[in-house]
């Protein structure tokens, strides 16, 4: 099976390398000379544009910086790609871009995926990233030996255009507790906690744990939020950190903007319902739009 790659930079050039390493015949592109050298040593054989990296391959792997590149790729291969030739796109970008790419490619008889990766630059050298694949089942299961040796973990998240929603959503979760995470151990150094012990208490918490492990399983999710700890509790606690960290000048960015959600949803009756009731809450804003 003969494999083009278009994109060699830090997260391309691993998931490259690891095919090369595993067998497979990888043709490469990069607008960068020193990420082809790198290809080149790696094993891989350097084309002197996108098309030429596209031609003749069975399966074509993009990883770009965003929407506007993965268009300009499209357009620059279609006329090289062989009838029935997959192309698998493992850029983050927008949802209706991969549509529109998809549409533009199944035209001119080519099969199509999406399948962002999560995880690190340090897990791709690793050949452990994880995969969020979206397209057609028959697809995967070509692709799937080419996705296994750069990760994991392979996760079909429906059609064409699920792989790449679900990462929006997972980077959305992710970058968001970065800067939560930043203003409590912040906060913890201002009252001057221990940083080991503190850890030691909020991995064994829904702090660390994760509400998605920790707390909505048994409750929401179910359907049900009766109270395990009252929305209003909740409430008064976040309302306690944050007068706590004013006389510290610590800022609480998403301390703030979490005490109006909260505000919000005891102003519409949920303050004596379960906490995990936030999920409702921000359901009903979202249909009322």
């Amino acid at each position: 099976m003969k494999i083009g790659f278009i994109g060699l930079g830090t997260m391309g050039g691993a998931m490259s390398a690891n095919l090369i390493k595993k067998g497979f015949s990888v043709q490469g592109y990069d607008i960068a000379p020193e990420a082809l050298e790198r290809f080149e040593k790696a094993g891989g054989v350097p084309c002197s544009d996108m098309a030429a990296a596209a031609k003749g391959a069975d399966i074509v792997f993009t990883m770009l910086p965003n929407g506007p590149h993965v268009e300009q790729a499209v357009e620059k291969i279609v006329g090289s790609m062989a009838k029935g030739a997959l192309f698998v796109d493992c850029s983050t970008i927008l949802p209706e871009v991969t549509l529109r790419v998809g549409a533009r490619l199944r035209a001119e008889g080519m099969r199509v995926m999406d399948a962002p990766v999560g995880r690190t630059g340090a897990e791709a050298l690793l050949g452990k990233l994880l995969f969020m694949v979206g397209g057609e089942e028959k697809d995967l299961a070509l692709v799937r030996p080419c996705l296994e040796c750069m990760g994991d973990t392979i996760l079909h998240c429906g059609p064409l255009g699920s792989g790449i929603a679900t990462k929006i959503v997972n980077n959305y979760m992710s970058i968001t507790l970065n800067v939560l995470t930043a203003e409590a151990l912040t906060l913890g150094e201002a009252l001057g906690l221990e940083r080991d012990r503190l850890l030691e208490v909020l991995r064994g918490t829904p702090a660390g744990r994760g509400h998605i492990n920790a707390t909505y399983p048994g409750k929401v999710f179910k359907g049900d939020i009766s109270a395990s700890f009252m929305l209003d509790l909740a409430n008064k606690d976040l309302g306690l950190a944050i007068e706590v960290a004013d006389t510290k000048n610590v800022p609480l960015f998403t301390g703030g903007a979490a005490r109006q959600a909260y505000s919000l949803a005891r102003a519409r009756g949920y303050g004596r319902k379960d906490w995990t009731a936030m999920l409702e809450v921000v359901r009903q804003l979202s249909q009322a739009q």
